[in-house]
């Protein structure tokens, strides 16, 4: 079982590390715009393409919006708790507890140990989650919220026009469904690079504090593992949901925490530490998944 854990895993790793290796000895991955092309491009492509090749009707659609926000609401109100009782500031840490990386890392897992039938339940999970960073996330370590943000946001804007079209019953022609294909091919190994790179350039310094890490890291998997399994118990959902879900609620702390942190002058290393120590946290986490579960 193991085997064919790590042996489901290696495409993931290995663009990871290679991402991370060209980082430090390349300037290949330096330009900004590849995270444009995937948010803009990639991941509007992989969301549409994946809702019309499942053939999924709202019944599906809402059972994956209603079981990912259940999940951030328990992991939400767990977290809250947890960083109440310990006394810790919930301003940037709460977000950090909360939203997991069900990007760049959470969809080639689901992808990896699922298989392309899961794809379209992880990255509808994703672009919630995504949602939640944009919203919830940029409106703690803000102080305020940004709605523009969500409008013009290409991930949204496919999940629209892939309601409409299910809705409609309009069918797709094939040549348009082949350049989605084509399209939304490019996105997870990009996600993987990036990922890497992103890795690979986080920076810490100064770090005093490694018993709050330590919690932290341990915490953002644990917690989410929870407020998965609470929010299956509590809605009746597909079994491909149940799994994509549990291993999505699994994923590290995302970049993205990183990258707002820094935005909004938080305590960025504090933040860079949680990540670079809650990833591989998550990957035994989703190993005992897989083991005894999945």
């Amino acid at each position: 079982m193991l085997i064919e854990f790590f042996s489901s895993l290696t495409p993931v790793l290995v663009c990871t590390s290679l991402g991370w290796i060209l980082s430090k000895r390349t300037r290949l991955l330096d330009s900004p715009d590849l995270g444009q092309l995937v948010m803009v491009i990639g991941l509007p492509s992989l969301l549409l393409n994946s809702l019309l090749r499942m053939e999924a009707d709202i019944g599906v659609l809402s059972d994956i919006a209603l079981a990912t926000a259940s999940m951030l609401i328990i992991a939400a109100l767990m977290a809250a708790l947890a960083l109440r009782i310990s006394g810790q500031p919930m301003r940037f840490l709460l977000p950090v507890l909360v939203n997991p990386n069900t990007g760049n890392l959470g969809i080639p897992v689901v992808f990896a140990l699922l298989g392309p039938e899961a794809l379209p339940y992880a990255v509808l999970t994703s672009t919630i989650v995504g949602l939640s960073n944009f919203t919830f996330g940029a409106w703690l370590m803000s102080g305020k919220l940004n709605p523009r943000a969500l409008l013009t946001n290409g991930s949204i804007i496919a999940l629209l026009v892939g309601v409409i079209l299910l809705l409609t019953g309009t069918t797709v022609p094939a040549p348009m469904l082949n350049t989605l294909d084509m399209l939304a091919g490019i996105t997870l190994p990009i996600m993987l690079l990036l990922l890497g790179r992103s890795l690979g350039s986080i920076s810490i310094r100064n770090l005093s504090d490694l018993k709050l890490v330590g919690c932290i890291s341990a915490g953002r998997v644990l917690i989410g593992l929870i407020a998965a399994w609470l929010a299956i118990l509590l809605l009746p959902l597909p079994d491909m949901l149940e799994k994509s879900l549990l291993i999505q609620s699994c994923m590290p702390v995302a970049v993205l925490s990183y990258m707002m942190t820094t935005q909004y002058q938080g305590p960025k290393d504090q933040v860079a530490a949680i990540i670079m120590l809650s990833t591989p946290i998550s990957l035994l986490a989703i190993m005992l998944l897989s083991v005894f579960y999945l």
